[in-house]
């Protein structure tokens, strides 16, 4: 993983016994420690390693300088369970000394210069500066690179979930949260299976060994498309946390993603990830023209990440769409999108599925439940999202209860129609409103 430690290392060896270049107070560096012995390298704030090292000495011992972060806060608890665990603290301001490896280390966490507007807030430069004997120098760079190494480790049962920023171009680490079981996705006969081993066959060591040979880049690529609803998102999921991949996303939409940032995202990506562009359709057209005026990604800057994507190492990306005949071709084709993967609306055997995971020891109830479900929707197709909808509002509920509240299930389907129309005649109103406004110049 390379990170901004080699870069800045190499700036601290230029700037070593040129202090008044600093990027602190010399003179107050000097109350705890001798510069004349010391290099530094500076990490600025909104970096990924910032946070780390800042999260690492918050963890030592004799630390009296804490903030406290909710951001940092990971993962889910039972009902009624208290945290105990002191994760939500970073350090505050100061000086500190900590260890790290048998080596002797400090840090100066700090912000200085006036308030200046960042979007619609204000922020004020912060930066943690570390330092290290002369003869130890090679610490502080080995130090950030396995802060960012350790980050991408995932622990067996849960998934890290980062999410690209464009405009500081780094990963920034969201949460760490229980990944979703992979027998929680039902799917129709075939699909996951046929999935899984295609990930199985590319995952594997002889595979890799193969690719290298014929000096074809290792990476592979999946587009998920279909209806809203029917479980596109919960199978990305699901597909990090069994092959204990990191999920990171890309949002496409952004407009400071530049062609530059996007392919920075590709290069940077944390080992063993899962890259996510969801929604593909909504930023070019099949023609390849560009759908938001505010965006700056250009077609052929997207297709050049997709083909260089990251550094060839067993890569994965998944793009979703509601509409793949929405799509240019050329984002599609064979080595941007190696399996298409369709998503309808729920099947009998979706339905039945579902049914059993939620009512376990009942699969004698479960054609029962479709046949009464298929009844009362009376040819209307349904969702796995509403289906979950409905299992997680009869929670409470036997399976008996449930086969005689599908009705449930098609008031809710009438409801968000409703609420639809509504929203589309309310559109309808305000456009006719705006037309004479418009006529008359004003």
């Amino acid at each position: 993983m390379v990170s901004e430690a080699p870069r800045a290392f190499m700036r601290m060896k230029t700037l070593h016994g040129h202090f008044a270049q600093s990027p602190f107070d010399a003179a107050e560096v000097e109350q705890y420690l001798d510069l004349s012995q010391h290099v530094f390298l500076e990490l600025r704030h909104k970096t990924r390693v910032y946070s780390l090292a800042c999260g690492y000495i918050a963890r030592q011992p004799d630390v009296q300088s804490l903030r406290y972060s909710p951001e940092l806060l990971s993962g889910s608890l039972a009902e009624n369970e208290l945290r105990t665990e002191a994760t939500p603290t970073t350090i505050g301001l100061g000086f500190f000394e900590f260890q790290w490896r048998g080596h002797e280390l400090s840090a100066l966490h700090q912000m200085f210069g006036s308030p200046v507007g960042a979007g619609n807030a204000v922020d004020v430069f912060t930066n943690l500066v570390l330092f290290a004997k002369i003869g130890e120098a090679e610490a502080l760079p080995l130090f950030c690179n396995e802060l960012v190494q350790e980050s991408e480790q995932v622990q067996a049962g849960f998934i890290n979930v980062f999410e690209w920023h464009p405009t500081q171009q780094y990963w920034q680490a969201r949460v760490v949260c229980p990944a979703r079981p992979m027998a929680s996705i039902i799917l129709d006969a075939g699909v996951k299976e046929k999935l899984l081993a295609d990930l199985d066959e590319f995952l594997a060591p002889e595979t890799q060994k193969w690719y290298k040979e014929h000096g074809i880049q290792h990476k592979r690529g999946y587009l998920f498309h279909g209806v809203p609803g029917s479980g596109k998102t919960s199978l990305v999921q699901a597909i990090a946390g069994h092959f204990q991949h990191n999920l990171c996303y890309v949002h496409l939409t952004h407009p400071n993603l530049t062609d530059e940032s996007l392919r920075a995202a590709m290069n940077q990506a944390p080992r063993h990830s899962l890259l996510v562009f969801e929604d593909i359709d909504a930023i070019f057209g099949r023609d390849r023209e560009r759908l938001l005026a505010d965006s700056v990604l250009t077609f052929s800057g997207l297709l050049n990440a997709l083909d260089g994507v990251g550094k060839a190492d067993g890569q994965i990306f998944v793009m979703t769409t509601n509409h793949r005949d929405r799509l240019n071709p050329a984002l599609i084709r064979n080595g941007r999108a190696d399996l298409h993967i369709e998503f309808s609306h729920a099947s009998d055997s979706q339905i039945a599925g579902m049914f059993a995971r939620f009512y376990p020891g009942t699969e004698h109830r479960c054609q029962d439940f479709v046949g009464n479900l298929r009844h009362r929707l009376t040819g209307r197709p349904v969702t796995t999202a509403a289906l979950q909808h409905f299992f997680i509002l009869h929670r409470r509920s036997s399976a008996l209860q449930a086969l005689d509240s599908v009705q449930d299930v098609v008031e809710e389907l009438e409801q968000r129609d409703d609420e639809q129309r509504m929203m589309l005649e309310e559109t309808g109103k305000q456009s006719l409103k705006e037309a004479p406004d418009k006529r008359s110049g004003h």
